[in-house]
């Protein structure tokens, strides 16, 4: 059933969306495990100075995938 038919952009767009949900989510949970894991054992300043190191990461994490295919995966799906 395609229910965005009517809306020309919308079809090639529906494939683009998971994979951008998916930019923003594994960054956060990257971010979120270094967090629930590290701020009680690490210093302050160390802490705070790996929070962008760990959310580039969680960056990387969805880029290599997504170039190996899983924008295909989403693109077929519908």
């Amino acid at each position: 059933m395609d229910i965005f038919s009517w809306f020309p952009i919308g079809v090639r767009l529906l494939y683009f969306i998971p994979s951008m949900i998916l930019l923003i989510v594994v960054p956060f949970v990257c971010v979120g495990l270094y967090a629930a894991i590290f701020s009680k054992i690490l210093p302050c300043k160390i802490y705070k100075n790996l929070l962008f190191p760990i959310a580039l990461l969680g960056f990387f994490i969805w880029a290599i995938p997504m170039n190996m295919g899983f924008y295909e995966f989403f693109r077929g799906m519908f």
